[in-house]
């Protein structure tokens, strides 16, 4: 079957990170700045809801990447998404020893706590902090992850596969599809709203995919009341255009490992040359 029959010619996957308390512990736990949890609060108290209002009233299906630990403690979000039929992958950090047992017991027990709280074993991975290890992505696919998303390495999926035989899709993100790259440096609603419709104009044209990355957040994330609104606006945009598909990503990476007949290695770091 070509990967034409198989998938739309434009595919659009949604992938919300799940921000609660995990990365505000991260970055203000140390310093005391309670009042920096507030953001994450926002995201689970009114955005992660009005975030599923919002794909529901569209009629469409989304990945939320979250932290085991966070999921934990927040179930009924994780119910909640679950009823609304999205997908739940990990979402995780590698550890310093990259190539050590702790490093591949650490993905390994994030796919096992996260499974252990839906009832279901994820199949895809994405970097909570964007650092991914040479070793990382190898190591996901031998632990049996179907994909990772972290990577901005390429216009459309590709497949790698490694020495083992083991294999992993890679559904790239973009800067410039993502809320946060916006947001952080408080760009204006209608900067976001101009930049993901010029973006998604030239991956549809050119025959590329898009993968517009959102967070929970209520600082730099799109759940506040005129930024969901954006995103409601950007998926009614693209659902009128001809030869476009929502997917869920585990649903993308599954048709596109199916359709494409071509894998490549596993990237590796080249060392300088002096």
């Amino acid at each position: 079957m070509s990967l034409q029959a198989k998938l739309a010619r434009c595919p659009v996957v949604i992938g919300v990170n799940v921000d609660t308390e995990s990365l505000d512990a991260a970055n203000a736990g140390k310093g005391g700045l309670f009042g920096r949890h507030s953001y994450g609060r926002y995201g689970a108290r009114e955005g992660v809801w009005r975030m599923l209002d919002e794909f529901s009233h569209a009629g469409v299906h989304v990945t939320f990447f979250m932290v085991p630990e966070d999921a934990q403690r927040h179930l009924h979000i994780v119910d909640a998404v679950l009823k609304q039929g999205h997908e739940i992958a990990v979402r995780g950090k590698v550890q310093a020893e990259v190539g050590g047992a702790s490093f591949l017991e650490s993905l390994e027990q994030d796919r096992d706590m996260l499974q252990q709280i839906t009832g279901h074993r994820p199949v895809g991975w994405r970097a909570a902090n964007g650092l991914v290890t040479e070793k990382t992505l190898p190591a996901l696919a031998d632990l049996g992850y179907l994909y990772d998303s972290s990577a901005q390495d390429d216009d459309v999926p590709y497949v790698m596969r490694g020495l083992s035989g083991s294999t992993l899709v890679e559904l790239p993100v973009f800067d410039y599809l993502t809320d946060a790259t916006f947001y952080t440096h408080r760009h204006t609603d209608a900067r976001v709203r101009k930049a993901w419709v010029e973006e998604a104009d030239a991956q549809y044209n050119a025959g590329g995919y898009i993968n517009l990355t959102l967070h929970t957040r209520g600082d730099v994330g799109s759940s506040r009341l005129p930024r969901v609104q954006i995103v409601g606006d950007f998926i009614r945009t693209m659902a009128s255009r001809p030869d476009v598909e929502f997917y869920r990503a585990a649903d993308l990476a599954d048709a596109w490992r199916e359709a494409r007949t071509d894998t490549e290695a596993f990237p590796t770091r080249r060392a300088p040359q002096i």
